[in-house]
């Protein structure tokens, strides 16, 4: 597990994302919000949100459990080679419609769609 002064903010690896602390657990359960995916080999990124069931916890369990999370562009690469990010933490209460908004913003400013991973 990284060690970084933010704790759970920090860069984790594919394989982090199966042994998560259960205190970070907790808090990314509670957490909805926006997320980053670098393919280290590539340098390309991939943003997406989560606000479903158990937030952010629950997505990167499905990219733990799967590699991809079903998304197409993940499934051709090597999920040893991801690193997982926080970009944005929001309220938990916060609709589904503005994360949407938040993660619309995260693409564009890192250019995911032209040059990275997201094809939405």
């Amino acid at each position: 597990m990284p060690r970084c002064r933010h704790g759970i903010d920090c860069p984790l690896t594919w394989d982090d994302l199966k042994v998560l602390p259960v205190r970070w657990q907790s808090a990314l359960k509670h957490w909805r919000g926006v997320y980053h995916i670098l393919d280290r080999t590539t340098g390309k990124g991939y943003v997406g949100s989560a606000c479903g069931e158990d937030n952010i916890l629950g997505r990167w369990k499905g990219y733990a459990d799967s590699g991809h999370g079903g998304n197409k562009k993940l499934k051709e690469l090597t999920p040893s080679n991801f690193v997982f990010t926080i970009l944005q933490r929001t309220s938990p209460d916060l609709v589904p419609a503005e994360i949407v908004q938040i993660e619309e913003s995260w693409k564009a400013r890192l250019h995911t769609r032209e040059y990275g991973l997201n094809e939405n």
